[in-house]
C-alpha cells in the first residue's frame, strides 16, 4: 500500500503507516465497521501489522519522498480482525462496469478511455483505493447504438441495463459529472446490481474527489451486501455436477476457496460427474447463494436428488 508522504521523519512515520493500514482496512471490511472499536485499535497500533516499508521518491530531484510503500501482514490482519467478529472481503469481488457522462465549459461528452487519459487515470486510481476490479465501455458503434447522453442523464435505466449485457460484469455504475464555473465537480451516481439499484450525488472540489465519491459509494452499498455481517459459520452441503475431467473439478474447488464466504471446505465424494462438497460459510445459505451468482462460474440447477437438502450448482462453460 501507498501514501503520500511529505519527509521521512521518524516522528511522522507510525502516522503515515498507520494511513496506509486504514486504506487496506477500508477495502478489506463494511464501511460502518470502520467505527468499531476493534478497527480502532489496530489502527492505534500499525505497526504491529507492517512487515517492511520502503519510501518511494522521484529519481534526480532531490526532493521529500512522494510515496511511503508499505508491506503488511494479511494473515495477522485478517485473523485479527475475525477474532473481532468482522469479516474481512476476500479476493472474489464483483466486478464493476463504469459509465460516465462529462460536462464540462458547457460541452457534453460520454466518458472514453483513450480519448481522456486524465478522467481515466483519475478512474483507476479511485478504483484501486477501494479495491474494486473496474471496466470501461469501448463506445464503439454498438455501444453508440444502444446508449446516448440523454440516457444516462435522465437515469434511463433500461437503456443503460441493455447497453451493459455485452460487458457481463456483475454490477454497472452510471455517473454524471458537471464542472461548474467555481472549479468544483457536481456527481451524481447510480449503480445497477441484480434487482437492485440506488442513486446518490454530491458536489466535490475537484474530479479525483468526485470520481473517488462514485468508486467508495459503490464499495459501500458492496460491501454491504457481500461482506458478512458475523464470522458466525453455517454448515452446507453443496454438489456442482457436470465435471468432465479433473481440471474442472481443480477449477471449481480453487474458485470455492477464493470465497471471501467460505472459512473452509471438505470433500464428502466424487462421481464420474460431479462432486460434493461441505462449505463452512460465514453468513446463511442465502448470502452464499448471492456471492455465487455474481462470479458466473457455478450456475444453479435444479436438484433432481429428493434426498439432497443442498445447493446444486453446474460448473459454467
Amino acid at each position: 500500500m501507498d501514501v503520500a508522504v511529505q519527509s521521512k521523519d521518524e516522528s511522522t512515520r507510525n502516522e503515515d503507516i498507520r494511513k496506509a493500514l486504514e486504506q487496506v482496512l477500508k477495502r478489506l471490511v463494511r464501511t460502518d465497521a470502520m467505527q468499531s472499536k476493534a478497527i480502532r485499535s489496530m489502527l492505534e497500533k500499525p505497526d504491529h501489522f507492517a512487515l517492511q516499508y520502503e519510501y518511494i521518491t522521484k529519481a534526480d530531484t532531490g526532493a521529500p519522498p512522494d510515496y511511503l510503500r508499505v508491506e503488511f501482514d494479511s494473515p495477522r490482519i485478517n485473523d485479527t480482525l475475525r477474532k473481532s467478529n468482522i469479516s474481512p472481503w476476500g479476493e472474489q469481488r464483483p466486478e464493476v462496469l463504469v459509465w460516465l457522462s462529462i460536462e464540462d465549459n458547457a460541452e457534453k461528452s460520454i466518458f472514453v478511455a483513450d480519448q481522456m487519459p486524465e478522467i481515466d487515470r483519475a478512474l483507476s486510481a479511485a478504483a484501486e483505493e477501494s479495491g474494486l476490479p473496474v471496466t470501461v465501455p469501448l463506445w464503439d458503434l454498438t455501444d453508440q447504438q444502444s446508449l446516448s447522453i440523454e440516457d444516462l442523464e435522465t437515469g434511463n435505466g433500461e437503456r443503460v441495463k441493455q447497453a451493459s449485457a455485452r460487458y457481463e460484469t456483475d454490477a454497472v455504475l452510471a455517473g454524471r459529472l458537471s464542472h461548474r464555473p467555481e472549479g468544483t465537480w457536481d456527481a451524481a451516481w447510480r449503480i445497477y446490481l441484480q434487482n437492485f439499484d440506488e442513486t446518490w450525488q454530491g458536489n466535490f472540489p475537484d474530479l479525483q474527489e468526485a470520481l473517488r465519491s462514485g468508486t467508495s459509494g459503490v464499495y459501500s452499498r458492496l460491501a454491504e451486501r457481500f461482506i458478512p455481517r458475523t464470522t458466525q459459520e453455517t454448515t452446507l452441503e453443496l454438489k456442482i455436477v457436470g465435471l468432465s475431467s479433473l481440471d474442472a473439478t481443480d477449477r471449481a474447488t480453487a474458485y470455492l476457496s477464493r470465497l471471501s464466504q467460505v472459512k473452509r471446505l471438505e470433500w464428502m465424494g466424487v462421481d464420474a460427474d460431479h462432486a460434493l462438497f461441505k462449505l463452512y460459510v460465514l453468513g446463511d445459505r442465502a448470502s452464499l447463494e448471492e456471492a455465487l451468482a455474481l462470479g458466473r462460474v457455478l450456475r444453479p440447477v435444479a436438484n433432481e436428488d429428493r434426498q439432497f437438502s443442498g445447493l446444486t450448482y453446474r460448473l459454467a462453460e
